[in-house]
């Protein structure tokens, strides 16, 4: 990066981050780890916010070239119910936390990344979404699409908004407003039972 570039600044506990305005170089200051993981991550997702990427919190996996994301808070069951496809129909899981989710002129597809949160799974591949699925747990299995206010309301706090960088902001929210209208959002209630992965199997037509 050439010093006559102008540059953003960032900061977590322990780096720091020194990048362009393109967000296509940089220079990360740090000795710990995780926080260089952390500021790395801004730099990717920055970049690609301007290529209708998007960084979903979220676990993705393929069924025989179907892809269906898990959308839900830390603890709600996105892996347990991605595991549950894997055993009863032999999904691939391609990431249990965090999915890139690019649109192209033929859909939307999701990607595994490297990075995964506490979910042991990542995979190095991509899957054409079918649907997207905001889980809730519950003592009974039931299944709806969402509509209107809802389907933001399922997805907003699972989508990370670069409010680090501004002048990207608008690609995003363009970028979510494709997917919402694209892709079909459906809430499941839901036990971590084969149960679940039937009636998502019925509702979708697979």
């Amino acid at each position: 990066m050439t010093t006559q570039e102008s540059i953003n600044i960032l900061k977590n506990q322990e780096g720091i981050l020194f990048v362009n305005k393109r967000w296509n170089d940089g220079t990360i200051y740090s000795d710990d780890a995780f926080s260089i993981i952390q500021l790395l991550l801004l730099i990717i997702y920055s970049y690609l916010l301007t290529r209708r990427t998007l960084l979903i919190h979220s676990s993705l996996i393929d069924h025989h070239g179907n892809g269906i994301l898990f959308l839900g808070p830390s603890g709600i069951g996105k892996t347990t119910q991605a595991e549950l496809w894997n055993r009863y129909r032999g999904a691939d899981i391609l990431n249990g936390d965090m999915v890139f989710v690019r649109q192209w002129e033929d859909g939307f597809y999701g990607y595994g990344s490297p990075w995964h949160g506490s979910s042991p799974y990542y995979k190095n591949a991509k899957v054409k979404l079918k649907a997207m699925i905001a889980l809730e747990q519950a003592p009974a299995n039931s299944i709806r699409k969402l509509s209107g206010f809802e389907v933001l309301q399922g997805m907003m706090d699972q989508v990370f908004l670069p409010h680090w960088y501004p002048e990207a902001m608008d690609d995003c929210l363009s970028t979510l407003d494709a997917l919402l209208s694209e892709i079909p959002i459906y809430h499941l209630a839901c036990r971590p039972d084969e149960d679940a992965v039937r009636l998502v199997e019925q509702e979708l037509g697979l």
